[in-house]
């Protein structure tokens, strides 16, 4: 963590960081409402018989690739940037 010659902590990084937090809250939130219902859309899908409908059942690779990327996308946002 960056802090001044005194040993106190920045304010910019202290906004950064409960804005962080707020933000992957929200996130996880939005994730957590929308995902069941994107689920119950793909079950409705892959009994009408839709060709390749069960890529996008419950238990799919799609609804898989979706939590990898959050996942993958959360860390690669709080991971410090290389110069």
């Amino acid at each position: 963590m960056k802090m001044y010659k005194k040993g106190k902590l920045n304010t910019g990084m202290l906004n950064t960081a409960i804005l962080g937090l707020v933000l992957v809250t929200v996130l996880f939130q939005l994730y957590s409402q929308l995902v069941p219902t994107a689920q119950t859309a793909g079950d409705t899908l892959n009994a009408s018989g839709v060709p390749l409908g069960n890529l996008f059942t419950s238990s799919g690779v799609v609804f898989v690739i979706i939590m990898a990327s959050l996942i993958i996308l959360v860390v690669k946002a709080f991971m410090p940037g290389g110069k």
